[in-house]
């Protein structure tokens, strides 16, 4: 004696070969039940729902080493260290050209070598102090192109969040967009999930100046809490929610069947027949599928389709001819 799912495949099997049409949609025909099969299958359907969702931005994300932002700021410091060097040498070697020009001019009380050479060591001092400046501006600048404004102050005043990256207290997380994605305003947190599956909740540091190693889309910096979880060099998958909402279609999941890679559902044409549609399921939420209004051409809201039992009708519809007759000498059986 069959169970009873495999007694529904059957009729429903049977009756789809019969009434099959030949127009194929995404690579499968639709397909007409009797009323009977219908109910032997448990097949349901259910109007399609509009919803009001911001769908979070699928990014990328990586755990970055902090050290380069420690030896940043150590090189920044040693290269105010130099200049103010620099500065207080050209102001003694000023001070003594100055006098030595007075000694000079006050009858000759110096000799005219002694007034060049302290001439001399004021014009090395001053192209050094020039050189030490410039080498400065230029590390500032290396600085806010590789870090953004944000860091690069964080950088050249050592306030936060440089103390807590160095002492392991928070870590500095690059995320970058797909290609193609913009954002005008990053959101202020985002999640995150290792490959572990732990959950993370990110705070926004600001812009990166410049798309990550191997990524063409924009940049941001985050920071986590803790490195506990996720080590440096952790890829973590990153979710952007977005402010503001748009309007689509939700799909429950129990609609959905899959073929050759694409996600469809089946929409009721009339009473009793079927026509499997494509959906797009890049925007999971916890309730189903939500398929942005532009992208919904397929559905519309109110249109019914199967919620209960897609599985059995994606099953008949892939049954080979040769299957209509097993299945009906298998039913004859029973």
């Amino acid at each position: 004696m069959r169970n009873r799912s495999a007694a529904c495949f059957v009729s429903i099997a049977v009756a789809a070969m019969a009434v099959v049409r030949a127009a194929p949609a995404a690579g499968l025909a639709p397909i007409t039940l009797a009323p009977k099969a219908i109910a032997a299958g448990e097949i349901r359907t259910a109007p399609v729902q509009r919803l009001d969702h911001a769908p979070p931005i699928a990014a990328f994300g990586i755990v970055l080493d902090p050290g380069p932002l420690a030896k940043l700021s150590a090189e920044l410091a040693a290269g105010r260290s130099k200049v103010a060097a620099e500065r207080a040498r050209t102001t003694l070697a000023r001070s003594e050209a100055t006098r030595a020009a007075d000694l000079y001019r006050a009858q000759h009380n110096i000799s005219q070598a002694a007034l060049q050479t302290a001439q001399s060591h004021l014009r090395i001092a001053e192209a050094d102090q020039a050189t030490a400046e410039a080498q400065l501006a230029e590390l500032k600048a290396r600085i806010r192109a590789d870090w953004g404004t944000t860091l690069a102050a964080a950088v050249a005043s050592s306030r936060a969040p440089l103390p807590q990256l160095a002492s392991g207290g928070e870590s500095l997380v690059e995320v970058s967009l797909p290609l193609g994605q913009a954002l005008a305003t990053p959101p202020a947190t985002a999640s995150a999930t290792t490959p572990a599956g732990t959950q993370l909740v990110l705070g926004l540091v600001g812009r990166a100046p410049r798309a990550a190693k191997g990524v063409a889309g924009q940049s941001f910096f985050y920071l986590m809490k803790t490195r506990s979880s996720a080590p440096i060099g952790t890829p973590l998958t990153v979710a952007l929610n977005v402010a503001a909402a748009s309007t689509g279609l939700l799909v429950p999941r129990s609609a959905v069947v899959w073929h050759n890679g694409e996600a469809l559902a089946y929409r009721e044409t009339s009473p009793g027949s079927f026509t499997p549609v494509p959906v797009l399921t890049s925007f999971s939420t916890d309730k189903g599928y939500f398929v942005p209004q532009d992208q919904s051409a397929a559905l519309k809201p109110g249109e019914r389709i199967v919620v209960d039992g897609a599985a059995l009708l994606f099953s008949a519809s892939q049954s080979p001819p040769a299957a209509k007759k097993s299945a009906e000498v298998d039913g004859d059986g029973d």
